[in-house]
This record gives C-alpha cells, structure tokens and sequence, in this order.
C-alpha cells in the first residue's frame, strides 16, 4: 500500500528566485553586468548542459547494463551500479532501482530484489507500474509469498505483455497449493507449445513433478 505525500519539485521556483535575486542585484547592491552574467550562467548549464550530460551517461549505462545482463555477469553488474554514483545520485531513480533488482534476482537475493521494487514503485506514476508489478509479483513467487504473488498477477491490466508467463505463474502456484490440479497441467501443456527459454524450462520442470 503506497502511502499519499506532498511532493514539491523546488526546481520549479529557481526561476523566479534567481529573477528576484537579479532584480536585488542591479537595483540595491549595483551590481556590476560582469558579476551578473557570471550569476546568470547556470541557468544554461542546469537547463541544457546538465540534461544533455545526464542522458549521455544513461544511455551509455544502459548499454552497458544489456550488454552483461545478458552475459548473466550479476555480480559485474553489481559492482557497475555502485560505481555509478553520478546516475545513483542525479540520475532516473525509479529506474535505477528497477535495474538493481534485476541484478538483485539474477543474484537470486529475492527479499532484497523485494525492497528495492517496493521502492521503486512508490517512485513510479500509477500508469507506469505494470510491469513492475509483474516484476514484483516474479520475486515474490520465489520467495513463497503465494498469496501476494497471485493477487499482483490478477490486479494486472487487461492486455499486459506478460500475459503467457502470468498464465503459467497463476498454474504454478495452483499446483504449488494442490488447488485445481487437473486445470492447472492443462494450462502448463498447452503453454508449453509456446514457451521457450527459462519459461519453458520451468514448466517442464513443474509437470515433471506433477
């Protein structure tokens, strides 16, 4: 459950109080137009400097990010994300966060995977949190937290894109529960057909044992 907080984003008001310190300078200290241009130079660097360098490190991260996640280099990537301190302190944290408990799950380290989706979906506008949802709902599936894991995969928007694995995570845990057994091999089944990778690897598993 989310908790409702004020937000103020302070960096809507440098404007109008750079403005009245502008406008204290030239009228009541008399401020020379040297110092006033020196003093008005960071209006550029926050606005248009500041953003362009930010993206350019993100955009590099993420590349970076891809290219040893998909190596299953967790531990690399790990360490990557700490020393990027510039990104963990100024960058998107939402994302950032979201990033960490993917190497958290690679990791296999479910409970602090958890806590960082926790945190990241507080960051994250509603209309955003599907698929952190899902992510958060897989982490909780493998720590045994059934009843959550079901009810995040249901609360999940009509037409999501992770609609197959839903399907084979709800029959897992109904097999996981001994509830609707029958119904749940015939969805594991029919998924099979399509599935590939580690989801097919854990529905074959699953019926294995069934």
């Amino acid at each position: 459950m989310s908790k409702s907080r004020i937000e103020i984003d302070w960096r809507r008001a440098l404007i109008p109080i750079s403005l009245a310190i502008m406008f204290l300078m030239v009228f009541y200290f008399k401020t020379p137009l040297w110092a006033l241009a020196l003093f008005m130079l960071w209006m550029p660097i926050y606005y248009l400097a500041y953003p362009w360098y930010l993206r350019k490190r993100w955009l590099n991260f993420e590349r970076e990010f891809a290219f040893h996640f998909q190596q299953r280099n967790f531990k690399t990537l790990l360490q990557f994300y700490r020393d990027n301190w510039f990104l963990r302190k100024f960058g998107p944290r939402a994302e950032m966060l979201t990033k960490l408990s993917l190497i958290y799950s690679g990791m296999e380290k479910y409970r602090e995977a958890e806590q960082v989706l926790e945190q990241a979906i507080e960051l994250t506008p509603s209309t955003h949190r599907d698929r952190l949802y899902y992510n958060l709902a897989n982490v909780k599936y493998e720590l045994g937290k059934y009843d959550e894991a079901e009810q995040m995969y249901k609360a999940l928007n009509r037409g999501t894109p992770f609609g197959q694995t839903v399907r084979v995570q709800l029959a897992l845990i109904d097999l996981q529960r001994g509830r609707s057994v029958a119904a749940a091999k015939k969805t594991l089944q029919t998924e099979l057909e399509n599935s590939t990778g580690v989801l097919k690897t854990r529905i074959t598993d699953a019926l294995s044992r069934a």
